[in-house]
């Protein structure tokens, strides 16, 4: 064999090698990472953390894995600042980013447990929505009534009167839910965060007719942005459970924005903003 064929055999195999090598290195990232979303999804932020940085190391070019880890050090950095933040505003800002993170990824526990600092703090209509959402999700629908019923007549909001509606509907208290629905008054005005409520109210009722038409006023005044974010929720929210398979509900669907796009309705968290009442997610 001559010495160029040595030399050319010596190549192939160094590239053959450093192929496996690097087939093994993205294995590593790709489990480190798949355990990292694991931990996450148990609530494990600082393991996750960890899982994340490995695969990060393992592969720097993947921008997913450092988006990922930048994001659960940005979500640890949140919860040191509500543990220690002593200005009201910047902790309710903070507060409300944390629990955007959680309620966006269906992590209804770790929300609830914000919910319920936020709470304590503001009794607001709310911080009250907010908490019996977080409920109504783990399936305490008794829970979900209390945190609603303790509110004073000037903070019973339309949308947290018909979130208590829903909360009862969804124990079987029919005529009970009923009896709060009829306290239900919405304005020509009305943001679609309410009218997405009022929407959830009337389906979980069974008034199917008048929670088809609150659901495509919804859809109507959402940004365009954010449609398709609500109508995904619409298609697997429990209220709509009877009207799901049905050409009224998939025709409701396909209802359009009429209202400009936000300025900043492309923002991560709508915690600072003063528009966040009106918004479709009720500034969730």
């Amino acid at each position: 064999m001559t010495k160029r064929m040595h030399c050319v055999l010596a190549a192939f195999g160094l590239g053959v090698w450093m192929l496996v090598a690097q087939s093994a290195v993205a294995q590593q990232a790709e489990q480190a990472y798949a355990a990292g979303n694991e931990q996450l999804a148990q609530g494990d932020l600082r393991a996750a953390l960890q899982s994340y940085a490995r695969a990060v190391q393992a592969d720097r070019s993947n921008q997913q894995y450092a988006q990922q880890f930048l994001l659960v050090r940005q979500v640890l950095l949140l919860h040191q600042a509500i543990e220690t933040e002593t200005d009201a505003q910047r902790w309710k800002q903070s507060a409300q980013a944390l629990r955007t993170f959680y309620a966006s990824r269906g992590m209804h526990k770790q929300a609830l447990s914000v919910d319920e600092a936020v709470f304590a703090r503001d009794k607001s209509a709310n911080a009250a929505i907010q908490l019996a959402e977080s409920r109504l999700a783990l399936n305490e629908h008794s829970a979900a009534a209390e945190a609603l019923s303790g509110l004073t007549p000037e903070l019973a909001t339309p949308g947290a009167r018909a979130l208590l509606a829903i909360a009862l509907a969804r124990q079987g208290k029919q005529d009970e839910a009923r009896q709060v629905a009829g306290q239900v008054t919405v304005s020509d005005d009305a943001g679609p965060g309410t009218l997405y409520l009022v929407a959830r109210m009337h389906g979980a009722m069974g008034d199917d007719k008048t929670a088809i038409s609150s659901l495509q006023r919804c859809f109507e005044a959402v940004p365009p942005s954010r449609l398709d974010d609500l109508k995904l929720h619409a298609r697997t929210c429990p209220d709509f459970a009877s009207l799901s398979a049905t050409p009224v509900f998939a025709a409701a669907l396909q209802t359009a924005s009429k209202v400009a796009e936000s300025a900043c309705s492309g923002g991560s968290s709508c915690g600072s903003c003063p528009m966040r009442s009106q918004c479709a997610s009720g500034g969730q």
